[in-house]
């Protein structure tokens, strides 16, 4: 019997043989890519294509990768399985006939995954990934595409890409069918001094603030910076931009968290993510109960310690989730800004105003404000938090969920940027789509 996942979905897989083939309308190319934990490769032999068909028990055949799980080693903690056409050729683009089709077939457990088509001008896919959990391989079912080809792609894991005509590296040659590749071979027959470029440049996408900057202003962030550079990575985002926006429950019951460290932690986490996103270095902050209780920021030159001192000088109340909702948007439409506002709200409890809450997010979800909450505390107390995820009568579904349980500083920095991440590349897809977002 066949499981069929859907999107974002992921399922155990045995130590064993794994053959994962893609089937599709048309032709594409089919490459594996070797990741490590910080989700990039340790190297160009990392990529597995028709002119390097085997790394580490990775290998290609046609449009099948076989890994032999019990055979790649500990240091890569991913295999990522993509498809891609070639962009230089004219309008040759995935559509919705030619969206790969991947079956499964792992040690006896058989699993197949039809992506939501490909209709957006992706030339390049990632269609599922192996990856280690707890000791364990398992599969994500990813389906999330590009408009740059495999090089590009490629480059976005570290492969580097000759884009100057001096060579072919092997993710230079990847950006090429089968067709394009023999071109290409006869093509090095020439004289050096003949040819001409071997490959068209891949525009640059790099997060908004730099590295070393991070390492300079706040180097105890790199490590969140490079988690959610790499959860970025994994769906497709890297060089997005967008304006991080987080706001606080400060209600009578969320002591605890803020006593623990928890709040500030999350805010350390929120600059991580916004340093990815946003080249001021700064995240509005919003502090509420059942009122607006302070508007203000946090950066990378004052967050040390800032949400305990914050705080201090601020009364416990209700919780209403309306006027800090409202706060954002004025404070969003005042800023006016260009790039899409994606805001982290949390809270460990239902609010008071329901009916508000609901009316807002639906008026909200004609404008470039993408809602992440997250919810601490008890799952009996974020039933209300769960049906805003899946609210009618909006423009577009403006929102995502997650529980982050009763300790939330327990999940690794990389799971939460997956949490965050999880619903806001098909909003920016849909509301692109609605003329939401230009």
């Amino acid at each position: 019997m066949t499981t069929t996942l859907s999107k974002g979905a992921n399922a155990p897989l045995p130590d064993r043989l794994c053959r994962v083939t893609l089937t599709a309308a048309g032709e594409i190319d089919v490459c594996a890519v070797l990741l490590g934990q910080d989700g990039r490769v340790r190297g160009d032999h990392d990529l597995v294509f028709y002119n390097h068909p085997a790394q580490e028990g990775v290998s290609l055949a046609g449009r099948t990768i076989s890994a032999d799980l019990a055979a790649v080693p500990a240091s890569v903690h991913r295999v990522a399985v993509v498809a891609g056409v070639d962009p230089r050729l004219p309008n040759v683009r995935f559509d919705a006939a030619s969206t790969p089709r991947v079956d499964i077939d792992c040690g006896g457990v058989r699993l197949a995954f039809v992506p939501p088509p490909f209709v957006d001008g992706e030339t390049a896919a990632i269609l599922v990934e192996l990856y280690r959990r707890a000791g364990a391989w398992k599969v994500r079912a990813v389906g999330q595409g590009w408009d740059t080809g495999l090089a590009g792609l490629a480059t976005d894991f570290g492969v580097v890409v000759d884009d100057d005509g001096t060579g072919a590296t092997p993710a230079a040659a990847v950006s090429g069918s089968p067709r394009a590749q023999a071109q290409a071979q006869a093509h090095a027959q020439v004289p050096a001094q003949a040819q001409a470029p071997a490959q068209v440049p891949v525009p640059a996408r790099k997060p908004a603030i730099s590295l070393d900057k991070v390492q300079t202003v706040a180097p105890e962030l790199v490590s969140l910076y490079k988690a959610a550079e790499v959860s970025l990575a994994k769906t497709g985002l890297t060089g997005q931009r967008a304006a991080v926006y987080l706001v606080l429950d400060h209600s009578g019951s969320m002591g605890g968290f803020y006593a623990n460290g928890t709040m500030q932690h999350l805010a350390e986490q929120a600059l991580g993510l916004s340093a990815n996103l946003d080249d001021d270095g700064i995240v509005p902050l919003v502090f509420f109960s059942n009122r607006v209780d302070l508007v203000t920021d946090i950066s990378l030159d004052n967050y040390r310690g800032r949400i305990d001192r914050l705080h201090r000088s601020l009364d416990w109340g209700g919780t209403c989730y309306a006027p800090a909702m409202q706060s954002v948007i004025d404070h969003y439409l005042a800023s006016g800004a260009t790039d899409p506002a994606f805001v982290i709200f949390q809270t460990d409890g239902e609010p008071f105003d329901r009916r508000q809450t609901r009316d807002l997010l639906r008026k909200s979800s004609s404008l470039p404000i993408f809602w992440q909450f997250v919810g601490f505390g008890s799952s009996r107390d974020l039933r209300f938090l769960r049906s805003l995820d899946t609210l009618d009568g909006r423009t577009v579904d403006n929102a995502g969920f997650f529980a982050a349980g009763q300790r939330p500083t327990s999940r690794s920095n990389a799971e939460l940027y997956d949490c965050l991440m999880k619903e806001f590349p098909d909003w920016l897809t849909t509301a692109r789509r609605a003329g939401v977002l230009r």
